[in-house]
């Protein structure tokens, strides 16, 4: 969110919590394929890597000529079938766009099976965008701080109801929870406003170099 790494670190044992709920929840294996659009520095990417990797699936690695360029992310996507798409809500957006220009490929995203977007707040237009481009895509926001190992929470979306004004905080991964509390740390009643504490498996050993702040 500050652009500048925060050099949490974290636990192989957190880290693969993550992955592995994500890999069961979407029943990743050898036939995926990411494109890794996220920067090695940004939390997204240690997905990307152990993810697919871990799942024996491939990574899509654009050019660094190419990391800003939808037009060429949708050529990737239809040269080495994509299956899933993981990044920032704005670098869907700009994929999204790209494909709904007359001159795309023909294949483009169509072997697209699955979105995961976080980081970001989460336009309310991307579901049905996506939907309209691939039908039968699974659309899913994740949430969650860095100190948590990537990811904490998941809402998968199918149709936005009317009267959401965004796409909301989803519901614990496996071995992570979720409090919100007041001032003095007591659970909160229902829709009272309060703080979030996330605690499981996934929580961060603390910020390396910085006794302090950890």
């Amino acid at each position: 969110s500050t652009g500048e790494p925060k050099a949490v670190a974290i636990t192989h044992e957190a880290a693969l919590n993550t992955v592995a709920d994500v890999n069961s929840r979407w029943r990743v294996g050898p036939g995926d394929r990411v494109l890794a659009v996220s920067a090695l520095d940004f939390d997204l990417s240690v997905y990307d890597i152990f993810g697919l990797l871990g799942a024996g699936g491939a990574l899509v690695l654009p050019a660094d000529a190419d990391r800003r360029d939808p037009a060429a992310w949708l050529d990737l996507a239809a040269e080495h079938p994509v299956t899933l798409w993981n990044s920032a809500p704005v670098l869907l957006d700009m994929l999204l766009t790209a494909a709904e220009q007359p001159d795309a490929p023909d294949k483009g995203i169509s072997g697209l099976r699955a979105v995961l977007v976080s980081g970001d707040w989460v336009g309310l237009d991307l579901p049905g965008r996506l939907r309209d481009r691939v039908p039968g895509c699974r659309f899913t926001a994740l949430g969650g701080a860095t100190e948590a190992s990537i990811w904490s929470n998941a809402c998968e979306v199918e149709q936005v109801p009317a009267h959401w004004t965004s796409i909301p905080y989803g519901l614990p991964l496996t071995n992570q929870r979720y409090r919100v509390v007041d001032d003095f740390g007591q659970d909160c009643p229902d829709l009272a406003p309060g703080e979030l504490w996330i605690g499981g498996a996934g929580v961060a050993a603390g910020y390396h170099g910085d006794p302090e702040r950890t």
